[in-house]
């Protein structure tokens, strides 16, 4: 079984970005029956903000990667530097040290792939 790490770094000028790497992950464990998690990096933590005005279909598409089990995740360290607190992430979202994550998955033998 295939097993891949997501990283989306699209953020919120970007949605459409955002949108393939979630709907990639989907599709991943769907249609290949992977072993995806997401994660959420830089910018693309503002994909996550509960105060966007779409956030009713971000929401959406989160709990449906939640509901084929897809760890998803964001990076503390970005939603730092972007000057921003976990209060207005939506909840339920595992907060990760971007790189500290990335090494233990490719360590576990995931593949990493980008959007």
């Amino acid at each position: 079984m295939a097993k891949l790490f997501v990283v989306s770094t699209a953020g919120k000028d970007d949605i459409n970005r955002a949108n393939m790497a979630m709907n990639f992950a989907y599709n991943a464990v769907k249609n290949a029956n992977a072993d995806v998690a997401l994660m959420f990096l830089g910018r693309g933590v503002e994909t996550l903000l509960k105060n966007s005005g779409n956030s009713k279909p971000m929401l959406d598409m989160i709990n449906n990667l939640r509901e084929v089990n897809i760890d998803v995740m964001y990076c503390s360290v970005s939603l730092k530097g972007l000057g921003l607190n976990p209060d207005i992430i939506f909840d339920g979202i595992s907060n990760v040290m971007g790189g500290v994550e990335t090494a233990k998955r490719v360590d576990t033998g995931y593949s990493v792939i980008t959007f």
